[in-house]
C-alpha cells in the first residue's frame, strides 16, 4: 500500500509540476505582456506630456541658451515646472540638446543633483529615431543618478515649425520601478483566479490516479511473493479490462510458466546431479585405469627396449656362432682331405709291404739288422696302436658332440649359449684329430724308412727271411687295421663336416629369423611409444573431462540450491 501511494504521489507530483510549470509560463508571459503594455502606455503619456509642454517653450530662448546665454535657463526651468505640478506621477522635466547636454531643468531634477550643462544619460536609439522621424518617442528603462527611469522625448523645432530642424528635446522622466508594481497589481488577481482551478484539477487528477492504481497494490503484493520465491499462491483475480487487468493476466501466465519451468529444472537438476556423480566416479576410475595403463606401458616400453637389446645381442652371438661354425666346417673339410691323403698313403704302404715280403728272400745276409729294425718297427707299431686308440676315442666323442650340437642347434632360437660350448668342444676334438693324423703321417713315414732298412737287411740274411716275413705280415695286418681306422675316421669326419654344414644352414636360418624378430621388436617398441603418447593424451583429456564433470556437479548443486529458494507446492 505504501508503494502504491508512493506511485500515486509521484504521478500527482509530476502532473502538478506540469500544471504549475504551465501556470508559470503563462504568468510570465502575461506579466511580460502587461509590463510592456504599461511601459508603452507610460511612454506614450510621457512623450505626450513632453510634446504638449513644448508649446510653453520659446525656441528663440533655447537658441540663445545654445549660444551661451545661461541666464535664460532658470526662467525656462520655471516655465516647464508647470507639468510636474499638475502630473505628480512624473519625477521631473528638463530640456537637452540632441547630444544630451542639459539646457534647462525643473526643481525636481535639480533636487536629483543634476545641473544645467551636465551630460544626461539618453537612449541613443530613441534620440536617433526622434531626429529622423521628427516625432515624439520614449526610451527603454535605464538607470541614471541612482534611479531607474523611463523617459519621454518630444522634439522642439526652430520657430515651432515641424519643417525646421530640431534644436532641442523636451524630456520627462518616470520612475520605472512603478512599472513592476502596477504590472503585479494587474496580474495577481488573474493568477489567483487561475491557480485555484488548477489546484482543484490537480487534486481531482490525483484522486483518479489513486483510484486507477489501487489494483496495483494486489499486483505488487503478488509480485513480491513471487520475488521472494513463493509460487504457492493462487492467481490474481482482477476484473478490470484496462492495461492493469492485462498486466495481472500476463503476470498470472508468467507465474504459471515460471512454476512449470522451475519444476522441470528441479527434476532435471536432480537427474543431472546423479548422472554427474556417476560420471565423476566413472571418470575417476578411468583416470586411475589410464594412469595404471600408462605405468604398464612404460614397463612395456622398458621391456621392449630390453627385448630389442637382447635380440641384438642374440643376433650378434648367432652371427659369431655362424662364423665359428663355418670355420669349424672349413677345418673339418681340411681334416677330411688330410685323412683321405693319409688313407692313400696307408694303401701305398701296404703295397710296399707286399713288395717287401717278396723281397724277403734277399734279406738273409742282413737278418741281425732286420731283427733290430723289426724291434724298432714293433715299438713304432705300438705307438701307432696308441694313436689309433686316441683317434678312435676322438671319433666317438666327436660323433657324440655332433649329436649334441644338432640338438642344441634346434634350440638355438631360445638358448644360443649351449651351442657355443658344443662348438668349442668340437673345435678342440677337431684339432686333436688333426694332430693325431699328423702323427700318423710321421709314423707311417718312419715305418716306411724302417721297412726299407728291414728289406735291405733281409737281403743280407736268408735265415731271418721267415721270421722277417712273419713280422712283416704281422706289420701288414696292423697296417691294414690302421688303414681301416683311418678310413673310418675319414668317413666320420666327412659325416661331421656334413652335419656342420647343416648346422651352419640352420644357424643362418636362425640369424635371418632373428633379424625379422629384431625388426618386429623395433616395430613393437615404436608402436608401444606411440600408444604411450596416445595414452598420455587420453589421460589428459579424461582428466579435463573429470574437471568439467566436477564443475558441472558444482553448478548443478548450486542450481538446486537456487531452486530450493522457491516454494512450488
Amino acid at each position: 500500500m505504501k508503494d502504491q501511494n508512493r506511485l500515486t504521489l509521484k504521478l500527482g507530483t509530476i502532473i502538478m509540476g506540469i500544471l504549475l510549470f504551465c501556470i508559470l509560463v503563462i504568468s510570465l508571459s502575461m506579466y511580460r505582456t502587461n509590463y510592456n503594455e504599461i511601459k508603452k502606455t507610460a511612454g506614450i503619456e510621457l512623450y505626450g506630456c513632453a510634446n504638449i509642454t513644448t508649446a510653453l517653450v520659446d525656441p528663440t530662448e533655447i537658441e540663445k541658451i545654445l549660444a551661451g546665454d545661461s541666464t535664460l535657463s532658470a526662467k525656462l526651468g520655471d516655465d516647464i515646472g508647470w507639468t510636474i505640478e499638475h502630473k505628480h506621477i512624473f519625477e521631473g522635466q528638463y530640456i537637452i540638446d540632441p547630444n544630451g547636454i542639459v539646457l534647462a531643468i525643473d526643481e525636481n531634477v535639480s533636487k536629483q543633483g543634476i545641473s544645467v550643462g551636465d551630460q544626461f544619460a539618453i537612449d541613443a536609439k530613441a534620440i536617433q529615431d526622434l531626429l529622423e522621424t521628427k516625432s515624439p518617442t520614449y526610451s527603454d528603462v535605464y538607470t541614471f543618478a541612482g534611479m531607474k527611469r523611463l523617459t519621454g522625448y518630444a522634439p522642439i523645432f526652430k520657430d515651432h515649425d515641424p519643417n525646421n530642424e530640431v534644436i532641442a528635446i523636451s524630456a520627462i522622466d518616470f520612475e520605472a520601478s512603478i512599472l513592476h508594481e502596477r504590472t503585479w497589481q494587474m496580474v495577481k488577481g488573474s493568477l489567483l483566479f487561475a491557480i485555484l482551478p488548477i489546484l482543484l484539477l490537480g487534486g481531482t487528477t490525483i484522486y483518479l490516479i489513486k483510484r486507477a492504481t489501487d489494483p496495483l497494490n494486489k499486483i505488487i503484493v503478488y509480485a513480491r511473493k513471487v520475488a521472494d520465491g513463493d509460487l504457492t499462491g493462487g492467481e490474481l483475480d482482477l476484473q478490470q479490462k484496462d492495461e492493469i487487468g492485462q498486466l495481472s493476466t500476463d503476470l498470472n501466465q508468467l507465474v504459471f510458466h515460471f512454476r512449470d519451468v522451475l519444476g522441470q529444472v528441479s527434476n532435471n537438476s536432480e537427474e543431472v546431479a546423479q548422472a554427474s556423480l556417476l560420471l565423476t566416479a566413472g571418470t575417476e576410475e578411468i583416470v586411475k585405469s589410464a594412469e595404471q595403463n600408462s605405468i604398464d606401458l612404460q614397463k612395456v616400453q622398458t621391456s621392449s627396449q630390453f627385448q630389442v637389446e637382447i635380440v641384438q645381442k642374440t643376433n650378434e652371438t648367432l652371427n659369431d656362432i655362424s662364423s665359428r661354425t663355418q670355420e669349424i666346417s672349413a677345418r673339418a673339410q681340411s681334416l677330411t682331405e688330410e685323412s683321405v691323403q693319409t688313407l692313400e698313403q696307408s694303401e701305398n704302404g701296404d703295397q710296399t709291404l707286399q713288395k717287401a715280403i717278396l723281397q724277403m728272400g734277399l734279406m738273409n745276409d742282413r737278418m741281425e739288422e732286420l731283427t733290430d729294425s723289426m724291434a724298432v718297427l714293433s715299438k713304432k707299431s705300438e705307438q701307432i696302436d696308441q694313436i689309433l686308440t686316441v683317434i678312435t676315442m676322438i671319433s666317438d666323442q666327436t660323433n657324440l658332440l655332433a649329436l649334441n650340437a644338432a640338438i642344441e642347434a634346434s634350440r638355438a632360437g631360445e638358448h644360443g649359449k649351449g651351442f657355443a660350448v658344443v662348438a668349442a668342444e668340437i673345435r678342440k676334438l677337431a684339432e686333436q684329430s688333426a694332430q693325431s693324423a699328423q702323427q700318423i703321417g710321421i709314423l707311417i713315414h718312419e715305418i716306411q724308412e724302417d721297412t726299407k732298412n728291414v728289406a735291405s737287411v733281409t737281403t743280407e740274411s736268408v735265415e731271418g727271411v721267415k721270421l722277417g716275413t712273419e713280422m712283416i705280415e704281422s706289420g701288414g695286418q696292423a697296417f691294414k687295421g690302421i688303414r681301416q681306422s683311418i678310413s673310418t675316421v675319414t668317413t666320420e669326419i666327412s659325416d661331421m663336416y656334413n652335419e656342420f654344414t647343416q648346422i651352419n644352414g640352420s644357424v643362418q636360418q636362425i640369424v635371418d629369423g632373428m633379424k625379422s624378430v629384431e625388426e618386429k621388436a623395433h616395430e613393437n617398441r615404436n608402436s608401444t611409444n606411440e600408444i604411450a603418447n596416445n595414452t598420455e593424451e587420453q589421460t589428459a583429456a579424461i582428466e579435463e573431462i573429470a574437471a568439467l564433470m566436477e564443475t558441472m556437479q558444482s553448478m548443478t548443486e548450486n542450481l538446486q540450491d537456487k531452486v530450493k529458494n522457491f516454494k512450488l507446492t
